[in-house]
């Protein structure tokens, strides 16, 4: 019975405080970051990848704020946000019937985020971007994106389960 409790006060936690952190990058910082970029969102927003074109595009028109914004509050902010949503996304999963291996997804998620954030410092600190480091980088936005996608259709589905199976009782 704790455990359980203890399980739902973490589920609250984690799920609160990834509500929040996505609240302040996606409406406070990564505006900021893009206000002089014309457009070209973050290497993280782009969901579909970028292009070494597009890579270098955006270093060029960042500028010095955008730069800091992005260097010293958004990816700070985006260490931390793996850790709540993996606790969450694995908590939900958990709550909602989820099998073992369905863990799987947030578990990479976390590492694509991870690794895209390496990447973004790269890119950021030395102001440049190499071919390969913006087709890896992009690559790892892409799959994290689909990572984040499937593991919300998982979420979903074990809902719908879940539901069910709470009604039938």
């Amino acid at each position: 019975m704790k455990t359980d409790k203890k399980t739902k006060t973490l589920l609250w936690v984690s799920g609160a405080l990834t509500a929040l952190i996505c609240i302040v990058m996606n409406f406070v910082l990564i505006p900021m970051i893009e206000k002089s970029t014309e457009g070209i969102r973050c290497f993280d927003m782009q969901s579909m990848g970028y292009t070494y074109e597009t890579a270098q595009r955006f270093l060029a028109l960042l500028g010095e704020q955008g730069r800091n914004v992005y260097l010293h509050f958004q990816l700070p902010l985006d260490f931390v946000y793996p850790v709540a949503y993996t606790a969450f996304f694995m908590l939900a999963l958990r709550k909602l019937g989820g099998k073992s291996w369905t863990l799987l997804f947030p578990a990479a998620l976390a590492v694509c985020d991870y690794t895209e954030n390496v990447c973004s410092i790269i890119m950021l600190k030395n102001m440049t971007v190499t071919e390969g480091l913006a087709k890896f980088a992009g690559t790892v936005t892409m799959l994290k994106s689909g990572l984040m996608t499937l593991t919300f259709v998982l979420l979903a589905v074990f809902f719908v389960i879940w539901l069910v199976k709470r009604k039938k009782k």
